[in-house]
Order: structure tokens, then sequence, then C-alpha cells
């Protein structure tokens, strides 16, 4: 096996993305990208993409994380199988899991905060901005390594969406980054909603996640796709903040590479 060439996959409610890394002297590099573009292509089309990608990259062991309906994962898997000499689904994140039902906590939760404990080193809060919200609770101390939960809100284009789905008139807006509160007509007054109050909902959230937690005034780790929404203005500003565009894909990689130092395969 190639011991330099790693791919992470990262299959979310709404897109795809994956990264290929290869070790460069010491350290692993991120040295090609693959996103789909929301909303551009149907499914058929997505997946031939990807892997004619795959194809071109040739990785050679792959992790895969997905929150995806059964049947769209299953067919990302059977290509990333045909695709890479090695496949590992959902590698342990290296956290331990202190909730209820430990089993039914997202991996793209547990990915973000091991990849925000190995970013920050101590314990945060970690906010996914995405098709969902989501604010976790991580624990870093001496010999510890915890993913404590959170909370599970809509994203922005959910929010907007359910407005229209569930009311008569109020017609469906795409949600824009800035939106302000004060709405003069039907369509800004929406947008006020949506976005004014994703921002509001996850500023809460983080407060009191963190006061739950017992974690006090932990540095907020921001990801996702939609975290424009939350960065105009400037948020979280009682908290140091770190931006992690792609928090997800770096708790997958540290999880392959424990994976792979555990067989003595890397």
């Amino acid at each position: 096996m190639r011991r330099e060439s790693m791919l992470t996959v990262d299959l979310g409610n709404s897109r795809l993305k994956a990264h290929h890394w290869k070790r460069t002297g010491e350290s692993i590099e991120c040295v090609a990208r693959w996103e789909d573009e929301e909303d551009k292509r149907d499914e058929e089309s997505e997946l031939a993409a990807f892997g004619d990608w795959l194809a071109q990259e040739r990785p050679a062991l792959a992790a895969l994380a997905s929150v995806a309906a059964h049947e769209r994962t299953e067919r990302v898997r059977a290509l990333l199988v045909a695709r890479c000499e090695r496949l590992l689904l959902a590698p342990e994140s290296g956290l331990e899991n202190r909730c209820r039902e430990p089993g039914r906590v997202g991996v793209d939760r547990l990915y973000a905060a091991a990849g925000a404990a190995a970013l920050c080193g101590r314990s945060c809060v970690v906010v996914d901005a995405g098709t969902a919200l989501t604010v976790d609770a991580v624990l870093v101390g001496e010999g510890t390594r915890a993913f404590l939960g959170g909370a599970i809100a809509p994203g922005p284009r959910l929010l907007a969406a359910a407005l229209a789905a569930g009311t008569a008139r109020l017609p469906r807006i795409e949600p824009r980054v800035g939106a302000g509160a004060l709405g003069t007509v039907t369509e800004d007054a929406i947008q006020a909603g949506v976005v004014v109050g994703f921002r509001g909902a996850a500023e809460r959230l983080v407060e009191e996640v963190a006061a739950e937690a017992g974690l006090g005034t932990m540095s907020v780790v921001l990801t996702g796709g939609a975290r424009e929404f939350l960065l105009v203005p400037w948020p979280f500003t009682a908290r140091p903040l770190e931006v992690a565009p792609e928090l997800v894909h770096r708790g997958l990689l540290a999880a392959l590479v424990r994976a792979t130092q555990a067989t003595g395969s890397a």
C-alpha cells in the first residue's frame, strides 16, 4: 500500500466532499480536493464525475463518513471500494463519546470534534454550520479527549425551506449573508428571520452548551459550508474564535493515521 496516499470523504445531506492527502516529508498535506456543486448536478452525473476523479487520483486508503441516506451512502461506498485499495467506514474518532446513546451520534459531529481537539489542543465548543447547525462540547485534558454532546438546529437554507413549505403565502427565499433585521417587504422580513435568527440561535446555543458542559469561556471552532452566515458580523465576541473550513476532513485524517499505525499497514 502506498503509505503516503489517503483519501477522506465527507458525505453530507447536500454535498459530497473528498480530500486526497499525501505524505510530504514529515507532514501530510492535501494535494487534491473534490466537491460537488450544490444544486448543479443530479446524483447520477455527480457520482460519475466523482468516480472519474477517483480514477485519476488513485488513492490507496480511504475513509468515509456519511450522514446521507443509506442508498446514497452505499453508492459512494461502492465507488470507493472499486477505486481504492482499502476502505475504512467511520474509523474510530479518538474521542470518548459520553452521550447516553453514543451509537446515534452523527459521525460528522464526532470527526469535527476530533479535528477541533487536534487543532486547539484544549477544550472547545465546535460550531458546524451546514444544512443543519450543530453546536458541540469537546473536553480536552490530561489523558482525556471526550465528546460531551450538544445541540442540533436547522441551517439557514433549511429554515427558509421550512417557512415556505409550512405556510400558504410566504415565498421561498435564498438566504443572503449579512441580511439585516429590519425587513420592510415580506422577502426582506424572511431574510431577517432566517439569517439574523440563525446567527442568534448559534450564539445562544454556544453560551448554553458551554455553560452546561462546564467549559467556561473556552474557544469556539467554526466550520461548515454555511459558516459565512455566522461571520457577518463577526460572531462570538466574548470568546476566542478559530475558523477551520475542513474540520471533518482533519478529524477523519487523524483517524486514518491512527488506524494505519495500529495495524502497521501505513
